[in-house]
């Protein structure tokens, strides 16, 4: 089956940690969203596992100005044409993975499109304590509250465009904030 392979690749390109700790909850909110809105499942779980592809292509200009979006349209059509897909289902997937930046790039122009950058951010509410140490590896404890703040408020806002995504992760998201907004309030009063 052609998803087990693009499975397979994934894993194989990706990290361990990348693909444990937000490739697979991607897939896991992308499908949950799929069956839930009556998407193309096939094209929904092919971008899930591809969108962030482009992450381990090593070409300089996309890893300076962090296209990989752009690397991963590319890269995703290259392994969806050796896996012998079909051109609609290739178009299809790669807008998905184009589309899957929100604001860097163009917007979804399908719902499974919408789906997959949806289920973008809904990982990180499933997975947030690793992003969070992702973000405090570059920063201080207090910058890094507040690009976790910043970030969570954005993919909330302006990523979770599908009312069904926001539905399966508002618990989450208001966990994660009230967990934030505390040691905001914690951190301002040490100084």
């Amino acid at each position: 089956m052609m998803i087990e392979e693009i499975k397979r690749i994934a894993q194989q390109r990706y990290s361990e940690n990348d693909f444990r700790y937000h490739i697979l909850p991607v897939v896991k909110n992308a499908l949950l969203l799929s069956d839930r809105l009556v998407a193309d499942r096939a094209v929904v779980e092919a971008a899930a596992y591809l969108h962030d592809i482009g992450r381990a292509v090593e070409r300089v200009e996309y890893r300076r100005d962090n296209d990989h979006h752009i690397a991963g349209s590319e890269e995703s059509r290259k392994i969806l044409t050796e896996l012998g897909a079909d051109e609609m289902f290739i178009g299809k997937v790669c807008h998905c993975v184009l589309a899957h930046r929100g604001r860097k790039g163009p917007d979804p122009e399908t719902l499974e499109a919408e789906i997959v950058n949806c289920a973008d951010a809904m990982a990180h509410f499933d997975t947030f304590l690793d992003l969070f140490l992702f973000i405090r590896e570059q920063n201080s404890m207090e910058d890094t509250v507040g690009i976790a703040k910043k970030k969570m408020m954005r993919d909330w806002d302006r990523k979770l465009s599908l009312e069904a995504a926001k539905e399966l992760v508002k618990e989450k998201y208001d966990a994660v904030m009230l967990l934030l907004e505390s040691m905001e309030e914690y951190l301002g009063r040490l100084f």
